[in-house]
């Protein structure tokens, strides 16, 4: 098990298929989302930040496009009870 750290200091275990997500979120398609999760380069206790930049420099070489558009995605809020 390989954790990363978020923005909040919390650590979390590393999670391809979270990426993968959210760069389909973003408008990559499935086989190319698939790649660059896979290909993402981790080590315990790196920072999501790095993660991120490394996914954005990926997608780049695709579609530039979905590039900005991961870039710029952030995780929607949850709903408050």
């Amino acid at each position: 098990m390989m954790n990363i750290k978020k923005r909040s200091d919390e650590q979390e275990e590393f999670s391809s298929k979270k990426i993968e997500k959210s760069m389909r979120s973003a408008g990559a398609d499935e086989k190319t989302a698939r790649s660059i999760s896979e290909g993402v380069k981790h080590k315990e206790g790196m920072k999501t930040a790095d993660v991120r930049k490394q996914v954005v420099a990926k997608l780049g070489d695709h579609d530039g496009k979905v590039s900005k558009a991961y870039e710029s995605y952030k995780k929607p809020a949850p709903a408050k009870k």
